[in-house]
């Protein structure tokens, strides 16, 4: 559970880093995002962009375009994969909310816990799929499954972390507008790349401020 703490941290450091392309990241996710089919295209996009900033300080607005023209065909399957989960799961979740009983409470109780857990799946595999060699989406969606059953508390944590995230850009719409969803495509890519380091899969980018990381990572090694 520290290290999940440990890489919110991080991941709101790396925000404030490259804030500026995270914003205009962020502008082009919600515009992209409108006609609803394309969102998770734009969302892969965003993804994609603060992916390349953790592996590369020199990355470009052209690496969220990139993504963007690369993904777009694959958000639109996801978009009515996502549809069909969200309806499914809410619809049951309020026709049966005023159910009475134990039955009542383990269906709410269950059907909660799929979205929950699709909400944690989709924030590992998209950073996952950027990391994979060969890249797929059943692939990058079967390894962030296999990561969330291996990391079962740090995965509550990040998941906690990003609501958080999301529950201040619904408050505050200036920060949805500015910084929601980078801080959550920060967050999903400091989360994959810290297990992938210490699985010693994907070895530890450069950072952008070497001295400034080096408490984070002597607390995480010790």
């Amino acid at each position: 559970m520290l290290d999940g703490l440990r890489v919110g941290w991080r991941a709101i450091r790396h925000l404030n880093h490259r804030s500026h392309l995270y914003v205009w990241g962020n502008i082009l996710w919600l515009i992209l995002s409108l006609p609803l089919v394309t969102a998770p295209g734009a969302w892969m996009a965003l993804v994609r962009l603060s992916y390349v900033m953790h592996r590369d300080p020199g990355v470009t607005m052209d690496d969220f375009w990139q993504g963007f023209r690369e993904n777009w065909r694959r958000g639109i399957i996801l978009a009515f994969i996502n549809a069909l989960i969200l309806v499914i799961n809410l619809g049951n979740l309020i026709s049966y909310w005023n159910m009475p009983g134990l039955l009542g409470f383990f269906l709410r109780a269950s059907w909660g816990f799929v979205l929950v857990a699709w909400f944690a799946l989709q924030l590992y595999a998209y950073p996952l799929f950027f990391a994979m060699e060969k890249p797929t989406l059943f692939g990058a969606f079967r390894n962030a499954g296999v990561m969330i059953l291996q990391n079962p508390l740090y995965t509550l944590v990040i998941v906690i972390i990003g609501a958080i995230f999301i529950a201040l850009g619904v408050v505050l719409p200036p920060i949805l507008i500015l910084l929601t969803g980078g801080a959550v495509a920060s967050l999903a890519n400091t989360a994959v790349q810290n297990r992938l380091w210490a699985a010693g899969i994907q070895p530890r980018p450069v950072e952008l401020d070497e001295s400034a990381e080096q408490s984070f990572y002597a607390d995480y090694e010790a």
